[in-house]
């Protein structure tokens, strides 16, 4: 098995069991909804994606991100190891900030 630094996990009705695939940068998702495929509409877009960058507390980091439409909803971030994750630094999430619908 090949090793990516993002791993994507997917379990649908219609398969017996999960389907499994890696990405080494980014990932996008778009989900769309309606009767068919002639009539259906885009409902989210997902995002993850990996970044490197110099963080002004922790140095070197990467920096795995995912946004749903456009906006940043949790980080997770790891000391830089030569352009691989290496120790977990720590999960930022917008999440907890948000009052979904109801």
């Amino acid at each position: 098995m090949n090793q990516y630094p993002i791993w994507i996990d997917v379990t649908a009705c219609t398969y017996r069991s999960s389907k499994s695939y890696g990405a080494k940068k980014v990932n996008e998702q778009k989900i769309l909804v309606g009767s068919s495929s002639s009539n259906s509409h885009e409902m989210v877009e997902i995002v993850n994606y990996k970044k490197s960058f110099n963080h002004e507390k922790y140095g070197p980091v990467i920096s795995f991100r995912c946004k749903v439409d456009e906006i940043i909803i949790k980080e997770v971030l790891f000391k830089d190891n030569d352009g691989i994750a290496g120790e977990y630094i720590k999960t930022r999430s917008g999440l907890s900030r948000t009052k979904g619908l109801k």
